[in-house]
């Protein structure tokens, strides 16, 4: 096989340039093994998190340039005659990888020149990143022009500078459910043509196998009783830090606590089954394949929601110019407690949609209720003065010099604004 790889190059004038690229080879090889060696645990913290993100970009860059290597490798092969399928064999034997893995990195290597190829070559967004982009550029329609696919490509791309790549897979399904409402439909017909659930025999020990694929729906339900149930202590009471189950352990009892329950338990308990919460908009709901997404981040149309929102464990939030309408039910009665209630965590949820810090992502229900002005300072446990921030960003808050103020923002009542250290007024930041 690696005679195969020798006789490929010394195809296309590549010989000249052998010398200066094992020079850069060499170098690339000893700066790695310095980088190893490095004992970390002789930096602080900002020190740490700077090599961190350097060496990040650095990974995304040497990711980017040997897709590209192994791309004009391949092209290298195909002149020679070879098929793609044979060139990517040689080569996952070659490099001890799958042949999928190979015409992966074949593919990305090709796609350089677009936008999101561009940014993964310089670092600034991930291999996986740009897969993503390219798939959803490839499910564009054969109408579109390519100005128009290129312009689509450019903003996934900037959204993707500050996104996980699974916050810009639900984007990019967003965009295109935008673009092709009929793609929205048949992507619903898909999901459910695709739904499954099979209960495997008795084994010898007594358990039994549960193979499922989940429609949005069902990935909504599971996903809600886990994020309820599935904590340490949670569906299993026991004492503080004497859980000793696994992560695996905690989801099946999750599980079976839920379908245990089952649907007869009012939902306002604050133990009884586990709810769902969809945040939609009067224009959203002209539109059943839309795409919204629930407290805890699954997506599903409008028509999947309302589908279920006659349903016991669901409430439906319906925003209207921004604020919430709701009748009759006294979301401040209790400020002066310092837990806040499941209803001010509804309200939040439909005004913020989840973690209130700039840039993040997080979802409503893995987010917590946090008082603008301290309780400990006097705050009281109102909606004005809550906000959502996720566990990572609520713990940023704090009177030391690294930490970080809140304050409720005048020019957008009902908002919460972060303030990095060191600034202490709205005018400042």
């Amino acid at each position: 096989m690696e005679q195969g790889v020798s006789d490929a190059e010394g195809d296309g004038g590549g010989t000249a340039d052998a010398p200066a690229l094992a020079d850069v080879l060499v170098f690339l090889e000893a700066s790695v093994e310095a980088l190893c060696a490095v004992d970390w645990t002789a930096y602080d913290a900002d020190a740490l998190a700077d090599a961190v993100g350097r060496v990040e970009v650095l990974a995304r860059r040497l990711e980017a340039s040997g897709c590209r290597a192994t791309a004009e490798l391949a092209a290298l092969h195909g002149r020679k005659g070879r098929t793609p399928g044979g060139v990517a064999a040689m080569l996952a034997e070659r490099l001890g990888l799958a042949k999928g893995a190979v015409h992966g990195r074949i593919d990305a290597g090709g796609r350089q020149a677009t936008p999101a190829g561009r940014a993964a070559a310089s670092g600034e967004i991930t291999g996986e990143h740009e897969r993503i982009i390219a798939k959803a550029v490839s499910a564009l329609p054969g109408t579109m022009g390519g100005p128009d696919k290129t312009r689509f490509a450019e903003e996934l791309t900037r959204f993707a500078r500050s996104a996980a790549p699974a916050d810009l897979r639900a984007e990019a399904a967003r965009r295109l459910a935008e673009l092709c409402p009929a793609r929205g439909r048949e992507r619903e017909e898909h999901q459910e043509r695709q739904r499954s659930a099979r209960l495997g025999a008795v084994r010898a020990d007594g358990t039994s196998t549960l193979t499922m694929t989940l429609t949005p729906r069902g990935r909504a339900l599971v996903e809600r009783a886990l994020c309820d149930f599935g904590g340490p202590g949670g569906a299993v009471p026991c004492e503080p830090g004497s859980d000793d189950r696994t992560p695996e352990q905690r989801a099946h009892d999750a599980l079976v606590h839920q379908w245990a329950l089952g649907s007869t338990v009012d939902p306002a308990r604050p133990k009884g089954i586990a709810t769902i919460v969809v945040r939609l908009t009067p224009e959203q709901l002209e539109d059943p394949h839309a795409l919204v997404r629930t407290d805890s981040g699954t997506q599903l149309s409008v028509r999947q929601a309302v589908s279920m929102a006659g349903a016991m464990p669901w409430f439906v939030s319906l925003l209207r110019d921004g604020r919430e309408e709701l009748h009759r039910i006294d979301v401040d009665a209790h400020p002066e407690r310092r837990i806040a209630s499941a209803i001010q965590r509804l309200v939040l949820y439909a005004a913020h949609g989840g973690c209130t810090f700039p840039g993040c992502t997080a979802p409503a229900r893995r987010s917590q209720f946090h008082h603008v002005r301290e309780w400990s300072r006097g705050g009281p446990t109102t909606v004005a003065n809550g906000a959502l921030g996720c566990p990572v960003h609520h713990g940023f808050v704090g009177d030391g010099p690294a930490g970080w103020t809140t304050i409720v923002n005048p020019a957008s009542p009902g908002l919460c604004t972060w303030l990095p250290p060191g600034v202490d007024r709205l005018t400042d930041a």
